[in-house]
């Protein structure tokens, strides 16, 4: 065989990873939001348990284009949740369990959303209060596959984080 065969094979070799399946091309992935509210923390943290106000940060038209059609939960640890909105005319279902729930410290959440049912992303949340004030530490671990929309998922918590210091000022 000549050189030029032989680079042949190794250019071949070497663009076949380009089209192949990588397995780590998309890992689980995580990132942190940190808030301060200017409320006590058994009220932050009441916002994410009552349906009605879960309703006037989380989801609806102060965090994006949707409108709330339901909001149902169980508060209770491995209690359950359902909220359905309306988003540009695709109804929208996220649900999970209470993990955690050690109010008015820490709440522990998992998260699927129908658009894709596979995908169980965990929300962590925790209230630290400082006079009058809460301090949110929002945690997100999403799994591999909603890994490329990290950034979007990200920015969206982030406004809702917003809506909700917005609301209880």
């Amino acid at each position: 065989m000549s050189s030029d065969q032989l680079s042949f094979f190794d250019r071949n070799d070497r663009e076949r990873g380009l089209f192949e399946p990588n397995p780590t091309a998309n890992k689980p992935s995580s990132f942190s939001l940190t808030k301060t509210i200017n409320a006590p923390s058994q009220q932050v943290f009441d916002q994410w348990l009552i349906p009605v106000f879960i309703g006037d940060w989380m989801f609806g038209p102060n965090v994006q284009r949707e409108q709330v059609i339901s909001l149902e939960n169980k508060v209770r640890k491995g209690g359950d949740y359902k909220f359905l909105v309306n988003r540009k005319g695709q109804e929208i279902e996220v649900c999970g369990e209470i993990q955690e729930l050690d109010i008015p410290k820490k709440l522990v959440l998992s998260w699927v959303e129908n658009t894709h049912p596979n995908e169980i992303s965990q929300i962590t949340a925790q209230f630290e209060s400082h006079n009058e004030k809460t301090k949110l530490k929002l945690g997100v671990k999403l799994p591999a596959e909603l890994s490329p929309q990290k950034d979007a998922i990200k920015k969206l918590w982030s406004t809702r984080l917003s809506a909700l210091a917005k609301k209880l000022k």
